[in-house]
C-alpha cells in the first residue's frame, strides 16, 4: 500500500472484536463499504470473561457465527448451579430462538470467528493496524488516519466511524467522549486462571456453569475450549493484590471452596493468573456527528452478570442495522444513532444497576439469604433467575417489591437474624431502586444527565423508534423522513416519561 495514500469508504470501524465484527458484519451485508482497523493480530486474547447466555447464542448463529465456534468443540452448558450461603439453586435455560444454552468460548476463539465472519461477509479488516487521528468537516468526522506496524500510513475518508475499540477507546478520546456520564465503582477485582477439566466432554460436569459464594468472595467454574476450564474468583478489588504468580494465595482461596476443589480435581494450570482491580462501570456518550461508540467503549457494567459479550455482540450488530439505511443523509443517520443510544441504555440501566447490586462486598445478607432457600425449591422461579442473565425477562421482575417485601418479613422474625443487618439490607435496596428509576426518568426524557439532553448538539429533527433500528435480517432503505411524521413526534416524546413509568410499574 502507497505511504500516505488516501482512500474512502462508507464506514471505518476501529476494533475487531466482539463489538467491531458483529457491526461491520451486518453493514457489508447491506451492500456497504467497511474497513475494520484493529491494533492486534488474530487470534489472540484479551483480557475479558466470557460466557455467554442463550440471547447470545441466538445472535451468534444470527451472524453465522455459531456452527464455527461449535465445530471448534466449545461445549453447550445448559445447566447452573449456584450456591450461596450454603443453599443450592439449580436451572435449565429457558429457549431463546430455539436455543437452550449459555456457553464459554475461549476469547481467542470467539474473536477470531467473528473476523473471519466479518471477512465473509465483505467486510476488509487490517489486522496490526491503529488510527492515529481524525479529521472534521462541517462539525462531523469525515476522515481518519492510521498506521501499521510496518511504518505504512494513510487516511480513509467516511461517512461514519465506529469506535469499538475497548475500555481505553482511543475514537472515545479523539471524539471527545472518553469522560463517561455516568460512573459507579465496582466492589469486586477479577482474578482467573484456565486449567485442564478432568471431565469427559459428554458428562453432565462439561454442561453445568458453577458458582459458589463463600463469605465476601464469588468462586466460579465454567467449562470452555479444548477440554479447559476456566476458574474465577471474584474477591473485593482490594484482595486482588494478595494473588502472586507463586500460587500461594490461590491454593489458600481454593482451600475455602470444597466443591470447586472438587470440581477441578487437581485439573493442571494452563496459564498465569490473570488479574484486574479497576473494572469500574460506566455510560460514555455513544454517538455523534459521524460517529458511534459501541461494546466497551460506550458501556461497560459490572463482569460479576457476565453481560459484557452478550451486549456487545447484541448492540454491534444492532448498530450495523441501524446505520446501513441512513449513510447517505448525514441528519438522519445522526438521528438513528441518537434513537440506537437511547435504545441501548434504555434496555442496559436495568443490568447495569443489578451488577452494582451484585458487586457489593459482603457475606450473604438476611434478606438475600431468603431469596435463596425461596429459589432453592421453585424451580419456576429459579429459571426466572435465569432468565434474568438470559435479558428475557428484566433484573426488576424478580427483585420486585412484592418478593422484596415478602423476603424481608421471612428475614425479620427470623431469630438468627440481627435486625440491623435487616434494615441495613433494605436501606440498601431501596437506594438502589431510588438511582435506577431516577436514571429511569433521564433517559426518558432523553437525557443523560441532569442538563443534558440528547438532542443537545443536534437539530429538531427525529425519527421514530420503530424506524430507528431495522428489524434484524430486513434492510430499510434510505429515505427522509417528512417533516409532518417528524412533527407528529413531539407528543410521544413528551408523553414517553409516563410510558416508563407504566412499563417499570
Amino acid at each position: 500500500m502507497p505511504q500516505g495514500m488516501r482512500e474512502e469508504t462508507d464506514v471505518v470501524v476501529v476494533g475487531a472484536r466482539v463489538a467491531g465484527s458483529p457491526a461491520a458484519t451486518e453493514l457489508a451485508r447491506h451492500g456497504r463499504k467497511v474497513i475494520v482497523l484493529d491494533a492486534g493480530t488474530f487470534p489472540s486474547d484479551t483480557l475479558s470473561t466470557h460466557v455467554i447466555f442463550p440471547t447470545c447464542v441466538a445472535e451468534l448463529n444470527a451472524l453465522g457465527a455459531l456452527e464455527p465456534l461449535l465445530a471448534t468443540g466449545s461445549p453447550k452448558e445448559p445447566y447452573v448451579q449456584i450456591n450461596h450461603g450454603g443453599v443450592d439453586v439449580n436451572w435449565h435455560y429457558t429457549a431463546v430462538d430455539g436455543f437452550n444454552y449459555g456457553m464459554c468460548p475461549r476469547r481467542t476463539v470467539l474473536d477470531n470467528i467473528l473476523v473471519e465472519t466479518a471477512r465473509a461477509a465483505g467486510a476488509e479488516v487490517r489486522e496490526a493496524t491503529k488510527i492515529t487521528g481524525v479529521e472534521w468537516k462541517g462539525g462531523r468526522v469525515s476522515a481518519v488516519t492510521w498506521s501499521d506496524r510496518k511504518g505504512n500510513t494513510g487516511t480513509i475518508d467516511t461517512k461514519l466511524l465506529i469506535g469499538a475499540d475497548g475500555r481505553r477507546s482511543t475514537v472515545a478520546e479523539l471524539v471527545g467522549a472518553a469522560k463517561p456520564y455516568r460512573r459507579n465503582e465496582n466492589g469486586r477485582g477479577l482474578v482467573f486462571m484456565y486449567v485442564d477439566d478432568p471431565y469427559p466432554a459428554d458428562s453432565r460436569e462439561r454442561q453445568t456453569l458453577f458458582q459458589w459464594r463463600v463469605g465476601d468472595t464469588l468462586g466460579m467454574y465454567f467449562p470452555t475450549c479444548d477440554n479447559g476450564g476456566l476458574v474465577l474468583f471474584m474477591p473485593p478489588r482490594e484482595q486482588v493484590a494478595a494473588f502472586g504468580q507463586d500460587m500461594a494465595h490461590w491454593n489458600e482461596r481454593l482451600e475455602e471452596y470444597p466443591l470447586l476443589k472438587a470440581r477441578i480435581a487437581g485439573g493442571a494450570p494452563r496459564t498465569k493468573i490473570r488479574k484486574a482491580a479497576d473494572p469500574f462501570s460506566y455510560f460514555r456518550r455513544s454517538s455523534g456527528p459521524g460517529w458511534a461508540l459501541v461494546g466497551d467503549a460506550g458501556h461497560f457494567k459490572d463482569p460479576v452478570i457476565a453481560q459484557g459479550v452478550r451486549d456487545a455482540v447484541y448492540y454491534g450488530r444492532r448498530l450495523g442495522l441501524t446505520a446501513a439505511a441512513a449513510l447517505d443523509n448525514p441528519t438522519w443517520l445522526d438521528n438513528r444513532l441518537y434513537e440506537w443510544e437511547l435504545k441501548r441504555d434504555r434496555e442496559c440501566i436495568v443490568s447495569y444497576h443489578f451488577a452494582l447490586r451484585l458487586s457489593l462486598t459482603h457475606p450473604v445478607s438476611p434478606v438475600e439469604l431468603e431469596m435463596w432457600k425461596k429459589l432453592e425449591p421453585n424451580y419456576d422461579l429459579s429459571r426466572e433467575l435465569g432468565d434474568t442473565f438470559s435479558r428475557k425477562q428484566s433484573a426488576e421482575s424478580l427483585l420486585s417489591y412484592p418478593h422484596l417485601v415478602h423476603w424481608t418479613a421471612k428475614a425479620f422474625v427470623n431469630p438468627a437474624y440481627p435486625k440491623m443487618e435487616v434494615v441495613t439490607d433494605v436501606a440498601r435496596e431501596l437506594a438502589t431502586k431510588a438511582r435506577l428509576y431516577r436514571d429511569l426518568g433521564r433517559i426518558a426524557r432523553r437525557k443523560r444527565v441532569v442538563g443534558h439532553s440528547w438532542d443537545a448538539w443536534g437539530g429538531p429533527m427525529r425519527v421514530r423508534p420503530a424506524e430507528a433500528e431495522a428489524t434484524p435480517g430486513e434492510y430499510v432503505p434510505a429515505a427522509v423522513p417528512q417533516r409532518s411524521d417528524l412533527l407528529a413526534e413531539e407528543g410521544e416524546v413528551r408523553t414517553s416519561k409516563a410510558k416508563v413509568k407504566e412499563s417499570v410499574a
